[in-house]
């Protein structure tokens, strides 16, 4: 497997955070397909290819992504999407 890590730093108070995390949680599972579990602070994922972990805690957003065999040749691509997501999830209201 090959794998994506990230991790960014953030500003949002813990009422964003919370939002940040469901926000993102429903996005794996609506546009994904993805199951994803919650553990606090933390969501764990799996799809068709993929899975990984979000952590977000009161200073850092941090996520591991593990690529099965097809995903691999969409490294880049698919690096450059979450960064995006995840900007939108961290600018807060």
């Amino acid at each position: 497997m090959s794998a994506i890590y990230l991790s960014e730093s953030h500003r949002l108070d813990a009422d964003a955070r919370e939002r940040a995390l469901q926000a993102l949680q429903d996005y794996l599972s609506q546009n994904l397909g993805a199951s994803v579990t919650r553990h606090d602070a933390e969501l764990v994922f799996s799809g068709t290819g993929y899975s990984g972990t979000v952590s977000l805690d009161e200073e850092r957003v941090r996520g591991e992504l593990k690529l099965g065999l097809l995903m691999r040749p969409m490294k880049g691509t698919i690096t450059r999407e979450i960064k995006a997501v995840l900007a939108t999830y961290l600018e807060g209201e």
